[in-house]
């Protein structure tokens, strides 16, 4: 048996619910984190875009975002890896809907903005 074989073996031996309870809340955090990021930037720029454009801004977006980052602390109580899982599924779900929904809505206004902004 390779050395990497065993590695792996020995890895997967040992490595129980609760480790991977503990690894996945870990990559759960940091992933929302990201994520949130990414959507709070993503709708800055839009809500300048929208500004430079005459329009109102975006609210209920930003309120889904700042929801699913409550949700978000929630991460480290879950006691079994099927509520960590639904959970989880929730928080990333707000966060895609709102990126998709902006990404859609939003890109073209974003795109002029730019355009404007490299005239000028």
């Amino acid at each position: 048996m390779r050395i990497l074989d065993r590695l792996f073996l020995r890895i997967g031996s040992t490595f129980t619910t609760s480790a991977y309870m503990v690894s996945t809340t870990v990559q759960g955090l940091l992933w929302s984190a990201a994520d949130i990021t990414l959507a709070l930037v993503f709708l800055k720029i839009a809500d300048e875009a929208r500004r430079r454009s005459g329009k109102g801004k975006i609210r209920v977006r930003y309120s889904l975002v700042w929801a699913s980052a409550l949700l978000t602390l929630l991460l480290p109580f879950a006691r079994t890896p099927r509520e960590f899982f639904h959970l989880e599924s929730v928080i990333f779900g707000l966060q895609y809907l709102v990126l998709l929904f902006s990404a859609f809505t939003e890109s073209r206004m974003i795109l002029d903005a730019i355009r404007e902004t490299r005239k000028g």
